[in-house]
């Protein structure tokens, strides 16, 4: 057995659940190869991808375990970890698991992003949102939705958020947007600040295509996964669909989304309240 071992070094402070995890994998003879940034792009077999950190570090390296056929474990070191299965009191438990093969799998639809000739993977979320530009001021941006080539909606305002099952506890669940169960076969559009009052969030097959157009004279970014990766120019088309292949996730075998959920965002309304 070989595993990857990517260790968020903002989160995992001093590498201590890294070395903690290294000790256990020698400890029950099983190979592992440190993962890199600069290796994100390679081509790698491995049977499982031990990710340190939060739910921004799985995100990160959901492309690459994606691609290369690699189930993620996600060991907590952040605040929330939604996406995680381990908390970082649990790593022997977790190698252990891995070990005798008690970890289920949890699988997660994907979405792609194509703009011009670049195409992006998103597990959470891709958004088009305004960004504030000196030379035209603090406009709003004119969004335009299609579905499969059908006009769905057209609309004044900050932007529009197309989200897959697993973002739907992300972004557009801040905005009032539907929690979906991880295994729906459907996507959310998710206005961003309309200027109107009928405009809601809209939940469609995941076997549609999503084309997002902007024009006016705002400034529009391109967010992947909350990352800022290009603008978008008017009158352009960003085109949403789902990637063919699921990401994979290993889970105890006792896993519950919805009783997850429930202690999670308790959890962290609870941490708000306290501070």
């Amino acid at each position: 057995m070989k595993v990857l071992v990517y260790d968020n070094k903002e989160k995992d402070a001093g590498g201590c659940c890294k070395n903690e995890l290294i000790n256990y994998l020698i400890d029950n003879q099983i190979e592992y190869l440190l993962l890199e940034d600069e290796m994100l792009n390679d081509a790698i077999s491995a049977d499982a991808l031990f990710a340190i950190g939060g739910d921004g570090t799985i995100l990160c390296l959901a492309e690459f375990a994606n691609k290369n056929d690699i189930p993620i474990i996600g060991i907590n070191a952040g605040k929330l970890g939604f996406l995680c299965e381990f908390e970082r009191h649990e790593i022997k438990s977790a190698v252990l698991a891995l070990k005798n093969s008690e970890l289920i799998n949890d699988e997660r639809t994907m979405i792609s992003i194509k703009h011009n000739n670049t195409t992006y993977y998103a597990l959470n979320e891709v958004y088009v949102q305004r960004t504030y530009d000196k030379s035209v001021g603090n406009t709003v941006a004119e969004i335009q939705i299609e579905i499969d080539n059908s006009y769905l909606t057209k609309y004044s305002g900050d932007g529009a958020i197309i989200s897959t099952p697993t973002g739907s506890t992300a972004y557009s669940f801040s905005l009032g947007a539907p929690i979906l169960s991880p295994n729906a076969d459907v996507f959310t559009m998710t206005p961003i600040a309309a200027h109107t009052f009928n405009q809601r969030p809209i939940v469609y097959s995941d076997e549609s295509i999503c084309c997002i157009k902007v024009s006016g004279k705002a400034q529009v970014g391109v967010f992947i996964d909350g990352r800022h990766v290009e603008f978008i120019n008017q009158n352009d088309c960003i085109e949403i669909s789902k990637v063919d292949k699921k990401l994979v996730f290993l889970r105890k075998k006792d896993y519950n989304f919805f009783k997850k959920l429930v202690y999670k965002l308790n959890k962290t309304a609870g941490e708000i309240i306290n501070d």
